[in-house]
């Protein structure tokens, strides 16, 4: 202590108090300036970890999203066009209303209506798909499906069919799990009257070729 109290005294008879303070903070802007850069350069190098940590997750993440993709539609139905789309009857409520009313003696247009109902049962009213530009590499075919003539539908079929093209549910529909990836590339919908829509329809169909490598 009685080295520091001359010192104290020099300081302010000499009305230098701004040196002492300076000499007082120099260790700790010392500190300060030695240590700065060393700090960045630690935030640099975990900010480089944090990028390269996000970017591994991402790229795990989107790869088990290509995994799960190709492992669903590798399981697809080589006939599901045949099988769940051209086998689908349409118009059905108005079909039930028309085959009730046919025969009672209070329907008017009679012939009408049995032209009408021979129109909702026969072929010209299904979906009808011909295939076109196929196209085949070592993992992947690919089929244009172009709709032969247009339909009629409601929009309960509409809810039907595109639960079953765009793989998603809609309203009480589910799509089916062996579906093959389908695309629409071209979709025409036309209102005609009391609720019934004219349709014309062109798909991309998508199908994943599983390879199977041989074991040694």
């Amino acid at each position: 202590m009685a080295l520091f109290e001359p010192i104290g005294r020099f300081f302010f008879k000499k009305n230098r108090l701004w040196l002492l303070f300076a000499l007082l903070s120099a260790p700790f802007f010392t500190g300060l300036a030695f240590l700065a850069p060393r700090f960045l350069t630690l935030r640099e190098v975990e900010q480089t970890f944090d990028a390269a940590a996000l970017r591994g997750r991402s790229a795990l993440e989107k790869r088990l999203q290509r995994e799960e993709f190709l492992h669903r539609y590798r399981q697809s139905e080589p006939y599901f066009i045949d099988q769940y789309l051209e086998s689908l009857t349409l118009l059905q409520k108005e079909l039930k209303e028309l085959q009730s009313i046919q025969n009672h003696p209070a329907c008017a247009n009679r012939d009408f209506v049995r032209h009408r109902i021979a129109f909702l049962e026969s072929p010209e009213n299904r979906l009808a798909f011909a295939e076109e530009n196929i196209r085949t590499s070592k993992k992947v075919k690919e089929t244009d499906e172009r709709l032969l003539h247009s339909v009629e539908v409601d929009a309960d079929d509409l809810d039907h069919l595109l639960s079953l093209i765009e793989d998603i549910p809609i309203g009480s529909y589910i799509p089916d799990s062996h579906s093959p990836q389908l695309l629409i590339q071209d979709f025409s919908l036309m209102k005609k009257d009391h609720g019934v829509y004219e349709l014309n329809l062109s798909l991309l169909k998508r199908e994943f070729i599983e390879s199977h490598e041989k074991k040694n």
